[in-house]
């Protein structure tokens, strides 16, 4: 059962941030919401829930929906969510889909990520699938918060993206027990739909979470304040919600109520007046509206502050143009008129993100147009107020703006990421350690992004510098494997020295093992690193990393068989390097032209990161391959990927494709062809004074 405490002295309120799981004990209004989406989400397997931003989907998933079902005794995984979280170098993880990735770490918490690294969303779920007392499975009930990610434009990684959305179409149809909940904003309600018919044949069953009505909002309020112990004066939290439903304008010669309030702008108001709203005597109404008002313009005060100062634009321009757009008389307008389009029009599309994100605007589609209007109308008068300089910039604490970084990267915005932490960095102070090393660990992973390994090695140094002083055994030994496995495009002789330390600090972590592997590998120490490999699996056969790492040696060795045993228990559709591998290996089975599947060859296109090269697969099945001779592999720059696909093409007959591959195999340096395999690229390159004679 579910008690309603607060600890002495602490608001019942969270005011800016959604509620947590933890939060289940002060988050009331939602009865209604609560039973009607957990009994869409045990009938049907799957459920779009959408709505506003700021409406309070998130909290109504973690701090209601999963609570009640879990007390019901159903077994709910931890909200999921598609941010790469700050916990680990990027580095460390280099070939990983970011969304799988991101999502397994949010359900398994309370585990490091190399726990989950290498595994598709299918494995995870049979992997962590419950069973009743007589040995039968149950149903597991999954969410997905923020699904927004999937469909935003500037959210890089697409071909990450589009894996990670068949990785969701394959659990769907692998784990018949699986009940899945996506939640999103209404814009985007026309890609979900789409995307509940890949996942379920059909669209799932959609909730439409609104703003609280009045009734609604005076429980919201009045509950958390009995669990404080000091109870609200007579008909203050009343007075509270109509002074939030009552919309003042120059326009209108009385004021107006409407018959909503919105969550987000209630739990701000409450967090900030919640002293007053149980002091005695209770505040009159006049007052009441004026602390109310004063409220919401320091707040969109703050929030214009903050959104000019981080796009690097004047705080009066931003003012200007946000009264001018959204507290006028007209209503909802397009991105065009909002000035996201055309370029060089006042503001760019990441401000009207950014405002929207601070809950200042809130957005709709309708026929095939982005609509914007004000997140509530009882914010015209504060907005109409505000002057030329809006107020200090609303900065976060330390933390809570590295999550900030974190989300920033996430979405695309590099640059403001990096901003942010830089920040964060800056504002650290003795007592701020965590964050500080938490802070260079990002820049790191943001160096990485943008292809500056230099830069990122740099700032994993300084952070495992400061988690040495702290302790963190683990965050240095990840932050020492990230090291390592940066070195190995370089030297590999020195990523083997860094990832033999990271070893001796994380024995038991099978990841830095087999990056230990790969470099092993790299320095041409073949034997070396198949026994590192071999000594990982026989203590945990199904290590997706190691099989994918073994596969691939293997094949490279031309030990076919062996090969295909280790990579047909891995996604080899999912990484470029095991397709080719796969690939190699089983053209090696039934060489030459006739031996070859009727109208099938292989090579790879260039991956995103130029690391790898993504070969066309059919869906969930075997892939079939055009003519080599048609695909273009001029994106890529992994030398083991371009040697596969020569002497595949070799295999097929197909001399001079292999030829010029094998040569680019040899000139590629990320990575380069370990030592062991370059005489096999001149001996692919024919006659000549590097080849066969």
């Amino acid at each position: 059962m579910i008690t309603n405490s607060v600890v002495e002295g602490t608001p019942p309120f969270v005011g800016t941030r959604p509620f947590g799981i933890e939060d289940d004990h002060i988050f009331f209004g939602r009865d209604r919401e609560i039973r009607e989406v957990s009994g869409l989400w045990r009938g049907h397997r799957l459920t779009l829930l959408h709505g506003g931003a700021g409406v309070g989907k998130t909290s109504l998933v973690c701090a209601g929906v999963i609570p009640r079902l879990r007390a019901e005794g159903e077994h709910v995984l931890p909200p999921g969510h598609l941010w790469r979280r700050n916990a680990y170098p990027a580095a460390a993880f280099p070939a990983q889909n970011v969304f799988t990735l991101a999502l397994l770490s949010s359900w398994h918490p309370s585990e490091s990520p190399t726990r989950v690294a290498g595994l598709s969303v299918l494995d995870f779920l049979r992997r962590r699938g419950s069973k009743d007392r007589f040995g039968l499975p149950v149903r597991t009930f999954a969410a997905i918060d923020h699904a927004d990610l999937l469909f935003r434009d500037s959210v890089p990684h697409r071909r990450q993206r589009r894996r990670f959305l068949d990785q969701l179409v394959e659990a769907m149809n692998g784990v018949p027990d699986l009940h899945l909940l996506l939640a999103a904003r209404e814009e985007h309600l026309d890609e979900l739909r789409a995307l509940g018919e890949r996942l379920a044949g059909d669209t799932g069953a959609a909730y439409a979470l609104g703003a609280f009505d009045r009734a609604a909002a005076v429980q919201a309020v009045r509950r958390p304040l009995d669990g404080t112990g000091r109870s609200p004066g007579p008909d203050t939290v009343e007075a509270l919600v109509d002074e939030l439903r009552t919309i003042r304008t120059p326009w209108a010669v009385t004021a107006q109520q409407i018959p909503t309030v919105a969550p987000a702008m209630l739990q701000l108001v409450c967090a900030r007046l919640w002293a007053d709203l149980t002091a005695e005597p209770a505040p009159p109404a006049e007052r009441l509206a004026a602390d109310v008002g004063q409220v919401l313009t320091e707040f969109c005060g703050q929030a214009l502050a903050t959104v000019a100062a981080d796009h690097r634009r004047a705080p009066g321009e931003i003012v200007s143009w946000f009264r001018a757009t959204f507290a006028g008389r007209g209503g909802p307008v397009t991105a065009r008129h909002a000035g996201a389009e055309p370029p060089g029009a006042e503001v760019s599309g990441a401000v009207l993100r950014a405002v929207e994100d601070l809950h200042l605007i809130r957005v709709a589609r309708r026929d095939g147009n982005r609509l914007y209007e004000l997140h509530h109308p009882r914010m015209i008068e504060p907005v109409r107020t505000l002057g030329a300089r809006p107020g200090p910039v609303r900065r976060l604490e330390p933390a809570e703006r590295l999550r900030e970084a974190e989300r920033a990267l996430s979405e695309g915005a590099g640059e403001l990421a990096r901003h942010h932490a830089e920040a964060v960095v800056r504002a650290c102070g003795k007592g701020d350690l965590r964050t500080l090393a938490e802070a260079e660990r990002l820049l790191g992973n943001i160096a990485c992004e943008h292809d500056r390994p230099e830069t990122a090695a740099e700032h994993y140094r300084s952070a495992a510098s400061v988690f040495e002083v702290l302790q963190d055994t683990r965050a240095v030994g990840l932050l020492l494997a990230a090291l390592g496995r940066l070195l190995m495009d370089g030297s590999a002789a020195e990523a083997v020295r860094e990832l033999r330390t990271a070893a001796n600090r994380l024995p038991n972590d099978l990841v830095v093992q087999v990056a230990l592997a790969q470099a092993l590998w790299q320095a041409g120490r073949t034997r070396a690193a198949l026994a590192v490999l071999d000594t990982v699996l026989t203590r945990d056969g199904d290590t997706p990393e190691a099989l994918r790492a073994r596969g691939e040696m293997l094949a490279d060795l031309g030990h076919a068989e062996p090969a295909l045993r280790d990579l047909r228990r891995v996604d080899h559709h999912d990484r470029a390097s095991t397709h080719a591998a796969w690939m190699l290996a089983e053209t090696s089975r039934r060489p030459g032209p006739a031996g070859a599947p009727e109208g099938s060859a292989a090579a790879p296109e260039g991956a995103e990161t130029g690391q790898e090269a993504a070969l066309p697969a059919s869906g969930r099945g075997e892939a079939t391959w055009p003519d080599p001779g048609g695909v273009p592999v001029e994106n890529v720059e992994s030398g083991p990927v371009l040697l596969r696909v020569a002497r595949t093409h070799r295999l097929r007959g197909q001399d001079g494709a292999a030829a010029g591959l094998a040569a680019r195999a040899l000139a590629a340096r990320r990575p380069p062809l370990p030592p062991q395999l370059r005489d096999e690229a001149f001996r692919l390159m024919g006659p000549g004074p590097h080849g066969d004679a």
